[in-house]
């Protein structure tokens, strides 16, 4: 689903796709419910008509609970330690967290989602016959097929013994059948209950199934659109770029509250664009409405000379770059969050690892023990249960040498993350660059590193830097946008907008005063 879609509170955290087999399961343990409500008052009327011998029968009744209950693992009360080490299993589940919201502009904006959705039904392919139930639930009074059958088997005895009397001596009763019919009774109470509650229970996942087919039927709130990118007029500069009267207002919040009030401005191909701004001016909005994760209220954005609506969302985005403070690192590997950027050439060691320079992520790798192949936020399975770690035993060795997370810094994370987007650089398909700010945990040395190696980039693109921080990048900038209350307050080069003494000039010379003002110590 898009951003607004959620946003628009269409989806439903208890929506998945288990419903239908879930439902599909309560279907047939309902028949089940009705077939065994139909043996048991068949077993009450013959039990009626004929008798049999109690003890012998009432041995044959619990044969089968105590056969199973003793042929089982009971594993609550012994002291284990539990480890899921299957490198598929393991690689599914870190995939499918991948649907979760925190990560769906990171997706959406690297047009991800068929690499995720294949990546996943390869490693499920891989795990054959391998269950992938949580693992003490496999275990847990878990009893061979063997065992099983004869349970199942045994299970028969007390019918096939009372059939058995029935035909040898049919006019014989006793106490036992007595007792067989109340506890029939009994039993058939609880079978009618349990019906009744599957018969629920049924009603209310097949309400989950419309709901889940609804929302899969329903449209989209960012169509997609019926023309391919790039046009053919495409300047090889880069893309060109044309806000007219645009206005934009978040979803749910209030209607006076703009974060786009009647924007217009235009950028050419190739152009270097800085928007600055004070927190909440709409700085930010620009980026999400030219990657088309969200649509404008009214108004038009022109992307080469067409409406940004008319395009395919797959043809657009994969002309875009993005960096964002906002992206996050996926629970996988160093080398696949890096090679996302370009899943094409995810193998290609030397692509990655320029990827890593120009991103300036080499130290943090020197420090990890498995290099790029390292998962810094594992989604693992690992964990003891009555055991100590110090009393000597073997569990106890087993839970120490447990794998720990590998903690990186606020600015690592960001390093990384910028080293994925210069490996989408490498496709050479990217004619825009939004840059978002995405040095907020670096140092100055950094960010000024990051920044010169995204500027040697700019070539065949056009790109936009939002920031907050002038220094870097403004003298550098074609045109700055200065934004105040949703509105562009003004709109030139560093040297013009500070001709005029307006507001950028304000912002400009408060952060510089706060530079040359620093005490110089004692």
């Amino acid at each position: 689903m898009d951003l607004p879609t959620l946003q628009d509170n269409r989806s439903d955290d208890h929506l998945s796709a288990r419903i239908p087999w879930d439902t599909f399961t309560v279907l047939l343990e309902l028949s089940a419910k009705l077939f065994a409500v139909a043996s048991q008052l068949g077993f009450m009327f013959q039990t009626v008509r004929s008798g049999n011998h109690g003890i012998i029968f009432a041995a044959l009744c619990v044969a089968k609970p105590l056969i199973e209950n003793f042929a089982r693992q009971h594993m609550w009360s012994m002291p284990r330690v539990v480890e899921a080490t299957n490198t598929d299993y393991l690689r599914m589940r870190s995939l499918k967290s991948l649907e979760s919201n925190e990560y769906r502009l990171d997706i959406l904006s690297g047009n991800l989602i068929q690499y995720i959705i294949t990546e996943f039904r390869n490693a499920r392919k891989r795990l054959g016959e391998i269950s992938t139930d949580y693992p003490e639930t496999q275990y847990y009074n878990k009893s061979s097929p063997t065992t099983g059958l004869i349970a199942s088997f045994v299970g028969d005895f007390p019918l096939m013994y009372y059939v058995a009397i029935s035909l040898l001596k049919p006019s014989s009763i006793s106490l036992a059948t007595i007792a067989s019919l109340q506890q029939s009774a009994i039993l058939l109470r609880w079978l009618f209950w349990d019906v009744f509650y599957q018969a629920d229970s049924l009603r209310r996942d097949i309400s989950r199934i419309q709901h889940l087919y609804d929302l899969e039927k329903a449209n989209p709130i960012i169509k997609d659109g019926d023309v391919h990118y790039p046009p053919e007029n495409h300047s090889d500069k880069g893309m060109a770029l044309e806000l007219n009267h645009v206005l934009f207002s978040y979803p749910g919040s209030k209607e006076d509250k703009k974060a786009l009030d009647g924007v217009s401005f235009r950028i050419e191909p190739g152009e270097l664009i800085v928007i600055v701004g004070a927190n909440g001016s709409g700085k930010s909005t620009f980026v999400k409405l030219l990657t088309r994760l969200y649509d404008v209220n009214s108004g038009t954005i022109i992307v080469d000379g067409q409406d940004i609506r008319r395009y395919k969302l797959s043809d657009l985005r994969k002309s875009i770059a993005t960096l964002s403070q906002d992206h996050l690192l996926f629970p996988l590997s160093v080398e696949e969050n890096i090679g996302l950027g370009y899943p094409e050439a995810m193998t290609d060691m030397g692509l990655v690892n320029k990827a890593v320079e120009m991103g300036g992520a080499q130290e943090i790798l020197k420090k990890l023990n498995n290099g790029l192949k390292t998962v810094l936020d594992p989604l693992s399975i690992q964990y003891g249960s009555s055991v100590q770690e110090g009393d000597g035993t073997e569990l106890a060795a087993a839970l120490k040498q447990l794998k720990k997370k590998v903690e990186v810094s606020g600015g690592e994370r960001q390093r990384i993350v910028a080293a994925r987007t210069f490996m989408r650089f490498n496709s050479n398909q990217i004619k825009f660059v939004a840059v978002d700010e995405p040095s907020s945990a670096l140092d100055p040395e950094g960010e000024l590193q990051l920044f010169n190696n995204l500027r040697q980039k700019r070539a065949g693109k056009t790109m936009i830097f939002v920031t907050h921080r002038f220094g870097h990048l403004t003298k550098h900038a074609d045109k700055i946008l200065c934004m105040k209350d949703g509105k562009v307050a003004e709109y030139g080069s560093h040297a013009e907008l500070l001709t005029r003494k307006g507001e950028y000039y304000k912002m400009y010379n408060i952060q510089a005063q706060a530079f040359e003002n620093v005490p110089s110590g004692p």
